[in-house]
C-alpha cells in the first residue's frame, strides 16, 4: 500500500470515527413531567321517547279503561343522582274535547308518575343507558265526542 492509500484510509478513517462518534454526541437526554388534567363533569341526557298509543278508546264502555304503554332511556354520567318527573297536563284534545288520562311508574297502575320535582330519584352506578317505563291509563266512560285525539307532557331529568 502506498503512502497516499495510506493517508486516504486514515483519513477516511477519521471521518468515520467522527460521523459514528458524532451521533453519541446527541444521545444525551433530558426529562420532566407533563401532567395531563380534565374535569368530568356531571350531566343526564334523555336519549330515546318511546310515545304512547291508546288505540282505540270506546266511549261508552263505563267499566273498563283503556291502557298503553311507552318508555324513555337516558344517560347520566357515573355517580349523579337524579329526579325522574313527567311534566304537563294529562289530557289530550280533538281540539273540541277534551280526553283524561294518567301516567304511571309500574304496570299495576298504583303509583302515578311524579309531576314535578322530588321525582323517581335514583343515582347513575354506570355511564350506560337506564330506562324507564311509563304506563297510560284511560278511565273508562268519558263523555267526549268521537275525533283523534292527542297531546304532550315532557319527560324530564333534572340532575
Amino acid at each position: 500500500m502506498g503512502k497516499t492509500t495510506r493517508k486516504i484510509l486514515s483519513i477516511a478513517s477519521i471521518f468515520g470515527f467522527l460521523w459514528v462518534t458524532a451521533g453519541y454526541a446527541y444521545a444525551a437526554t433530558a426529562t420532566n413531567a407533563l401532567s395531563v388534567s380534565a374535569t368530568v363533569i356531571s350531566n343526564c341526557s334523555i336519549k330515546s321517547v318511546t310515545n304512547i298509543g291508546f288505540g282505540n278508546y270506546d266511549s261508552t264502555n263505563i267499566t273498563t279503561p283503556t291502557d298503553a304503554a311507552g318508555d324513555f332511556s337516558f344517560r347520566c354520567t357515573k355517580g349523579s343522582t337524579y329526579d325522574l318527573y313527567v311534566t304537563g297536563t294529562r289530557t289530550m284534545t280533538d281540539g273540541t274535547d277534551i280526553l283524561n288520562y294518567e301516567l304511571y311508574t309500574d304496570t299495576a297502575r298504583t303509583t302515578l308518575w311524579p309531576s314535578a320535582t322530588p321525582g323517581v330519584t335514583g343515582t347513575s352506578t354506570s355511564n350506560g343507558n337506564d330506562k324507564r317505563n311509563v304506563y297510560g291509563r284511560i278511565t273508562a266512560g268519558q263523555n267526549v265526542g268521537a275525533g283523534a285525539y292527542s297531546g304532550t307532557v315532557t319527560v324530564t331529568v333534572q340532575y
